[in-house]
């Protein structure tokens, strides 16, 4: 499916999209109790941001896209403008990008975030129960394979939005060009072939106006994940492209912020929260 992975930056509503979200993160970052530019390692880019929604809370912790290449976590602090206010912190991290830091790198970042996350819950006002992962692209793959690697007492649920499951077709596609993949490495690093503990909740979206590659990918997880025995919640949002949809998880109204706050009520549901 050659050029199936493409993602232009002229796709249609990139620009208004990247306003709105840019806009919005700069409103985030005036947030009461922001804490910004947190240290969860010791290289430049192994920073994060917790926009805290006062004690004992839920939190999303959220893997943002960029083709493993680029993005800052500065644009991806609007969804707090939102969550906040409903009582649920909001965390976004860094991590290092390619080619100068290969695929497991960057994997390493986005656990060793978690693992911050996990250690210092209390310090930032979080219920250690309550951390929903999810991703966006890039950052579902690095979600979904974190959510695999860690026990699921630490992980609350798990959203994954347009995302990359199966790296193998990838080793023929342009970004290979800066992830240097192999098989080996492809399938270590691939999701579909290290799946979570089947007691995880997990939704799996995906634009409607996606390339058929992308909708691909998340209709065979959503398969894949089902038959390990895991709840799963399977949905294209309509009319959205892989940029429009990302509006979504700072929305309410839409599909994808939905699908979080579902998941927020089931868990406290099942911990018996107030």
């Amino acid at each position: 499916m050659p050029g199936h992975y493409d993602l232009p930056a002229d796709m249609p509503g990139f620009a208004e999209a990247q306003t709105e979200m840019s806009m919005r993160s700069r409103e985030a970052a005036t947030l009461p109790g922001a804490q910004l530019d947190v240290a969860y390692g010791p290289l430049p880019r192994q920073r994060l941001d917790v926009l805290p929604a006062g004690t004992g809370t839920p939190a999303h912790l959220f893997f943002r896209g960029g083709y493993w290449r680029l993005g800052e976590k500065e644009d991806r602090r609007f969804p707090a403008t939102a969550w906040v206010p409903r009582g649920a912190a909001w965390i976004v991290p860094n991590y290092r990008l390619a080619p100068e830091a290969s695929l497991p790198d960057i994997l390493g970042d986005a656990q060793a975030a978690f693992d911050w996350v996990i250690s210092n819950a209390e310090a930032c006002g979080i219920d250690g129960a309550q951390i929903h992962l999810s991703g966006n692209s890039a950052g579902a793959q690095l979600a979904a394979m974190v959510a695999a690697r860690t026990g699921p007492e630490y992980v609350a649920s798990l959203t994954l939005i347009s995302g990359l499951y199966d790296l193998l077709p990838l080793l023929d596609e342009e970004p290979n060009d800066w992830l240097n993949l192999d098989i080996d490495t492809a399938r270590a690093m691939s999701p579909v072939h290290h799946l979570p503990s089947p007691e995880l909740p997990v939704t799996v979206t995906c634009g409607g106006a996606e390339t058929e590659a992308f909708r691909l990918q998340s209709r065979e997880f959503a398969v894949a994940l089902r038959a390990n025995g895991n709840k799963v919640d399977y949905f294209e949002s309509p009319g959205r492209n892989h940029m429009e949809i990302i509006t979504e998880i700072g929305t309410p109204g839409t599909p994808v912020f939905a699908a979080l706050e579902r998941h927020l009520e089931e868990c406290r549901n099942r911990l018996d929260c107030p």
